[in-house]
């Protein structure tokens, strides 16, 4: 962990970890972009064959449904274990390992009828009982599972979470090839919910309970071998012949590269090193919007992401609602966005635009420097701006990761806190220290925090985000160890609430508190833009996964070209 004291320092910590990574390409940036890279044609048909080439500034730490996730490691989940319903392209709910389902009992019986000779990576076939062992072993208490919470209304599940019951009553096998999943109370969400990756069939190689020694295996449309992942580094997923999708996949492997620096991103992808870019800097999303030629092969997906300062309400300043209040005040986001407006939107409250239950007309939380002074004189921390007198007396630890946009946002809030009286000292680390810190209840007063789209509906970001429920002593999703019985009672009527309008004014109640007693500071909204080489064939951004590949096909009919530094040969 490294302690940065001021602005200046911060600016310098970053532009040490690759001034390219914030500003662009280090050779200028009105460096033109290369042409993109042909394919045989818009005529050719889908064919099978190639390895498609992926990177991120970041690295994952997990790949096993049940355990620990983030925005990049489902990335690759997503490919490796088929769940039993899943979203389409169009974001519509669809059976995947089943046939189709049925609801009974006022909403509280889902029953599944299952596809019949779908086989695991392993080459065992899919059946009732693996469905059931794979979603206790992903709901035990032993398994690091942070979104284990969103099936807390299943039969039994109190007792098998905290009371040692050895099997959970909630789900029943009811034939070789029908399961289903019995409530204690009608839920609203949980078609959606179980899209998520989280209760996804595993081989009976993973055994009944959580290890991280385990090998992922599935029913997706690649497998990971022995070796192909290098932690840190990279990895490699490879086809499953025994898909059940006649077929699919195209691909033979899918390959990431972690921790690779933005600009190095944007220059193996023109070369035709990577063929899909996923993260640019703000220069380099620019250019590739204005530039005609890459017009047809790039794409904006839908707002799914929320993103602001998370405060920790149990640590001091914090543990103060006003202090939070004066912190919610005080953020200009209008700049914000401007670090990233290719990207980025302001944000004021927890739903980001393209989440259903998105209400335009609430206001939320805004900019008003005057609130913020007074919200810190309620505090009993008054802040005379024109001395710089009194305010918070002690420097806040900000924990941050060496993520361009942080980098510069973190820097903006400093500005922004110093002008009410709260100092803010930001401390730079991994990826992974970052998020195994700021998932701990006393081990970070303040980071900023994202969180994207699970599935669609409002429940993915009320219930993990802000619930009682989702406290952990690691791993916790509650970033801001916030609780409050008044917001649980709403989020779990919603929860039950099968009319859509009164569910939506529920979470308009909930929405209210968080914004008045702000666990976070809401900033800014994300949509992600992609670009492609012309060769990938059968890419669009998906409405909920960020990078669903299952469809993808190549045509290219050239090797890489070495084009920087003078150097044109083909390799």
């Amino acid at each position: 962990m490294r302690s940065i004291r001021t602005a200046r320092d911060a600016l310098t910590v970053v532009l040490t970890l690759g001034s390219a990574a914030l500003f662009g390409a280090p050779f200028g940036c009105d460096e033109a972009l290369f042409a993109p890279l042909p394919g045989a044609g818009a005529d050719a048909a889908p064919r099978r064959g190639g390895t498609l080439h992926l990177a991120s500034a970041f690295d994952i730490r997990n790949l096993d449904p049940a355990g620990p996730a983030d925005g990049l490691a489902t990335q690759a989940v997503q490919l490796l274990f088929a769940g039993i319903v899943d979203y389409d392209e169009a974001g519509r709910l669809v059976p995947d390992l089943a046939e189709h389902w049925e609801v009974d009992d006022g909403g509280r019986t889902y029953r599944f009828v299952l596809r019949q000779g779908v086989r695991m990576h392993d080459g065992d076939e899919v059946t009732a009982d693996d469905v059931k062992r794979s979603a206790e072993r992903a709901l035990h208490p032993s398994a690091p599972n942070p979104s284990a919470s969103s099936f807390e209304d299943l039969r039994g599940y109190a007792a098998f979470t905290a009371n040692g019951a050895e099997h959970l009553d909630g789900i029943v096998v009811e034939g070789r090839y029908v399961v289903s999943f019995r409530l204690a109370e009608p839920d609203a969400a949980f078609l959606p919910r179980l899209a998520m990756q989280t209760l996804r069939p595993v081989c009976k190689s993973a055994g009944d309970r959580y290890v991280d020694t385990w090998l992922p295996c599935g029913a997706g449309p690649f497998k990971l071998e022995a070796g192909d992942w290098q932690r840190g580094t990279s990895l490699r997923v490879v086809r499953h012949e025994g898909y059940f999708r006649p077929g699919l996949p195209y691909l033979e492997a899918v390959e990431w590269t972690f921790n690779m620096q933005l600009f190095s991103q944007r220059f193996r992808f023109e070369d035709g090193e990577l063929d899909l870019l996923h993260e640019q800097t703000q220069a380099d999303a620019a250019r590739f919007l204005a530039d005609p030629r890459w017009k047809s092969y790039s794409a904006v997906g839908a707002d799914t992401e929320v993103w602001g300062e998370a405060m920790n309400t149990r640590m001091p300043p914090f543990d103060n609602v006003e202090v939070r209040r004066a912190v919610a005040a005080a953020i200009d986001r209008e700049h914000y966005a401007m670090l990233k407006p290719a990207n980025m939107a302001p944000l004021t409250q927890l739903l980001p635009r393209s989440v259903p239950g998105y209400d335009p007309t609430f206001e939320g939380q805004r900019h008003d420097h005057a609130a913020a002074l007074e919200h810190m004189r309620k505090a009993g921390f008054p802040y005379d701006p024109t001395h710089g007198a009194k305010g918070w007396p002690k420097p806040i630890p900000y924990t941050l990761t060496d993520n361009s946009t942080m980098a510069f946002t973190a820097q903006l809030l400093q500005q922004d806190l110093a002008q009410i009286g709260l100092r803010i000292e930001l401390r730079l680390m991994s990826w992974p220290a970052f998020l195994a810190i700021t998932s701990r209840p006393g081990a970070s007063a303040m980071s900023q925090q994202g969180w994207g789209l699970d599935y669609l509906d409002a429940s993915n970001f009320f219930d993990p985000l802000f619930s009682t429920s989702a406290l952990a002593a690691e791993s916790s999703t509650n970033k801001a160890f916030y609780s409050n019985p008044d917001f649980d009672d709403l989020v779990a009527r919603a929860r039950r609430e099968l009319t859509p309008t009164v569910r939506n004014a529920l979470y308009r109640q909930a929405n209210e508190i968080l914004c008045d007693e702000a666990p976070w500071a809401f900033a800014y909204g994300i949509h992600r833009f992609d670009i492609h080489q012309p060769y990938v064939r059968g890419y669009k951004p998906h409405p909920v996964w960020q990078v669903d590949v299952s469809r993808v096909w190549l045509d290219r009919t050239t090797a890489p070209l070495r084009r920087r530094l003078g150097m044109w040969h083909p390799r």
